[in-house]
């Protein structure tokens, strides 16, 4: 009894349950008929249900559901917040080999603090060119990147046949696939075809267009073997010449039967200067916002009113500081006029052509005459340095007129020689030489094709002021085969004419055209065998036991 007492007493504190008592302790009969006695007698209890949540299965399972979800949730969420920042600054890697989809750092630290609001319009759907070619999908990624570094870089994507109303904005008829680059702050624009970024490398060493390379594979026997593009050049050079507060403008002058200039003009819109076009006969005057005036290739004699505007705009009112840039024509027209007036300046331009008798600087392409040869920029002239800083300072002529100077020096007018013909063996092929014409042995000279002639006044703190008339012996010289051609330096020569009077001067962008036509990379064996092992063993190996390991966890659950 003494130790049933000792067990109440346990039970009545609480320690040890009165259940487990009665079952693990052994009693006798006399203490099991007590104990019921004093206790009234129980239901028997029912079984109690184990709840679900407390179930090992369930709870491990749900957690791994749990998981799983928030998993999923958190890579969607990621990917919208990636997607989102994407779009906003266009952050991608560029894995081409040539990376022909990145942006120079020249590009990036202009446009990033342009301070101007620039509108792109582009006549075309923006998947449909992503998907018509490397081209065009690289037009489309240089427009994103631009707009992605500045705010105020716009691109809006025009579909001509839904919105015909938007060519009511533009004097030009406006086609598809072409780029509008428009300033809000000058209210300029430049229209830019995507077709004309593309630029090939035939067999002859020489860069082109799409429609000259066409024409000289089809007719000329050439061969491509390089393409590349001029897109992010041609799109910065629009952003330049568009955007600038005072860009240098350039007019060139018609209504007397001038050659075609288009080459001359793409040059000078590339390197940010503004060009316009005047029928002089039909103005009162030359345009005042008019910098350099040009004259190129005219077949027929101008009027005496009409060199009158010419001289008049160049004297400025004797204040001088204008510039005329004068092409002649390759053909023997008679100009008496235009003659007369470039002799009070001192410069005549020869009735023939020059020809090369130096066979290290003369070629016989196309003629049986050595017409096409080498010219030489003169060194100590402005053109020579301006010419410099982008290329070599020789270039080709072709079909090129002699450019006589009357005199060096008299009153306040000098004359400069600013190219000539390699050497002394050079001789004038008259335009009135017939069939028996050939050339006498004693008759060889040297000869200018480009002279500058200058009159001068000073200003009131002694500075001189010049007004210039830079005379050019052919417009072959700046046609669009010899400008365009990666061989020769034409278009730098070109360029240098205006650069050398004009604060435009050094306001383009050098960007080298990124080639399409890259290097394949080689793997050598041992590389290949290695990535091979890689991918076809280590890893799916590694992958089957991290599941048999999982697999063996979940089992023991």
């Amino acid at each position: 009894m003494a130790e049933n007492e000792e067990i109440k007493n346990e039970q009545s504190a609480g320690e040890i349950p009165e259940e487990t008592v009665a079952e693990e302790t052994p009693e006798t009969g006399e203490a099991v008929q007590e104990k019921t006695a004093e206790q009234p007698a129980k239901e028997p209890e029912k079984k109690k249900k184990k709840s679900i949540f407390n179930n090992k299965k369930f709870k491990y399972g749900s957690l791994s559901v749990v998981f799983t979800i928030m998993f999923i949730a958190g890579i969607v969420l990621i990917n919208v917040i990636l997607n989102l920042v994407l779009d906003r600054f266009h952050v991608e890697a560029d894995l081409t080999s040539g990376s022909i989809f990145t942006l120079s750092d020249e590009t990036v630290d202009y446009i990033s603090t342009l301070d101007d609001d620039i509108s792109i319009f582009v006549t075309a759907d923006k998947d449909e060119l992503k998907g018509a070619g490397q081209l065009y999908a690289q037009t489309v990624e240089f427009l994103d990147k631009m707009a992605g570094l500045n705010s105020r870089f716009t691109v809006k994507y025009v579909n001509l046949l839904q919105d015909p109303d938007f060519t009511n904005n533009y004097v030009e008829t406006l086609q598809n696939y072409q780029v509008i680059v428009q300033s809000a702050k000058t209210g300029r624009y430049r229209i830019l075809s995507i077709n004309d970024f593309m630029k090939y490398k035939l067999s002859d060493g020489n860069t082109y267009d799409y429609s000259e390379a066409s024409m000289y594979v089809s007719y000329g026997g050439l061969t491509v073997t390089d393409y590349s593009s001029s897109a992010e050049s041609q799109l910065v050079s629009a952003v330049m010449s568009v955007s600038l507060d005072d860009p240098t403008v350039v007019t060139f002058l018609t209504g007397y039967g001038e050659s075609d200039s288009s080459a001359l003009e793409t040059i000078l819109k590339d390197n940010a200067y503004v060009t316009q076009t005047v029928e002089i006969e039909r103005v009162e005057a030359v345009p005042d916002n008019t910098d350099i005036l040009v004259i190129h290739g005219p077949t027929k004699d101008y009027s005496l009113d009409s060199i009158t505007k010419v001289d008049t705009w160049l004297s400025n009112d004797g204040k001088y500081g204008k510039d005329l840039v004068f092409i002649a024509t390759p053909d023997p027209a008679e100009t008496p006029n235009l003659d007369e007036y470039l002799a009070e300046w001192g410069i005549e331009v020869g009735k023939g052509y020059v020809l090369q008798f130096d066979e290290n600087h003369a070629y016989y392409t196309g003629s049986p005459l050595p017409v096409m040869q080498d010219i030489e920029m003169k060194t100590e002239t402005a053109y020579y340095e301006a010419m410099k800083k982008s290329s070599g300072t020789s270039f080709i002529g072709y079909y090129v007129r002699p450019v006589i100077k009357l005199w060096e020096n008299e009153g306040n007018l000098a004359n400069v020689t600013v190219a000539s013909a390699y050497g002394e063996k050079c001789i004038m092929f008259p335009f009135t030489a017939d069939e028996n014409w050939a050339p006498a042995e004693d008759s060889f000279s040297a000869y200018d094709v480009i002279v500058e002639a200058s009159k001068v006044q000073f200003a009131d703190n002694n500075e001189p002021i010049y007004s210039k008339i830079i005379v050019c012996g052919g417009d072959q010289l700046f046609t669009d085969y010899f400008t365009t051609a990666s061989n020769y330096s034409n278009g730098e020569a070109a360029l240098s004419l205006f650069d050398a009077n004009s604060e435009s001067s050094g306001k383009s962008i050098s960007i080298v055209e990124k080639s399409f036509a890259a290097e394949t990379y080689q793997i050598e064996r041992s590389t290949q065998i290695a990535i091979g092992i890689t991918f076809a063993v280590i890893i799916p190996i590694a992958i089957i036991v991290i599941g048999i390991l999982v697999w063996l966890r979940r089992r023991r659950l």
